[in-house]
């Protein structure tokens, strides 16, 4: 059975070509025409290249076989630490992550919203404490909601 499998080609010239590629059971990808030109292009010109597979969060080498056949070589795969995914998931978030923080913010504003009016229709008397708790719950609703309308712009 063949699945489709995310390749990227790069050259030393900057040059970066991402596609996909068919995969068989025995861990042979064919690359397809459009990046073998690319392969083609970069050893006539004498640039450098590195082809990688990408799968289930690893970057795979591939090793040329013959013609547009290439091993993949999981002994040398690689894959980014988890908790330097995770820094990276608040220090630059993807578009979609910004808008699922968004809403998430936005979901947190709304129970805010719903706390104090349940506050305030449950409060019995007012206090000073019941003013300041109210007043709390109101100031995070709103600061809230303008995080989640900021978060959910995602990329400009």
């Amino acid at each position: 059975m063949t699945r489709l499998i995310k390749v990227t080609f790069t050259a030393t010239t900057g040059e970066a070509t991402t596609g996909f590629a068919s995969l068989h059971e025995d861990d042979t990808v064919d690359l397809p025409k459009r990046m073998m030109t690319r392969v083609t292009a970069a050893v006539e010109a004498g640039d450098g290249y590195a082809i990688v597979a990408h799968q289930g969060g690893y970057e795979i080498p591939l090793i040329h076989i013959a013609e547009a056949s290439y091993k993949l070589d999981g002994r040398h795969a690689t894959s980014e630490r988890w908790v330097t995914r995770l820094a990276d998931a608040f220090r630059k978030p993807s578009k979609d992550q910004m808008l699922a923080y968004g809403r998430y913010y936005h979901t947190l504003s709304a129970a805010c919203t719903v706390g104090l009016v349940g506050y305030v229709a449950g409060t019995p008397s007012w206090t000073v404490a019941t003013v300041i708790n109210a007043a709390c719950l109101l100031a995070g609703a709103a600061v809230l909601f303008a995080l989640g309308a900021v978060h959910a712009k995602g990329d400009k």
